[in-house]
């Protein structure tokens, strides 16, 4: 894998991470939008796991 792929990898797990920490953090009483927020950490975490693997 070349350093610009790897570059960009990174950045991509970076982001990533900050949006499921902002989502985690986000308090509301609203279920559709706890809901919609559940959702978004779960695809996070997916995306995450995903790009470990990618990269090993």
């Amino acid at each position: 894998m070349n350093k610009d792929m790897i570059v960009k990898l990174l950045l991509l797990q970076v982001i990533i991470a900050d949006q499921r920490l902002q989502y985690a953090i986000m308090e509301t009483s609203d279920m559709y939008e706890k809901a919609f927020a559940d959702g978004v950490i779960a695809a996070c975490e997916f995306f995450e796991e995903a790009l470990e693997h990618i990269m090993e």
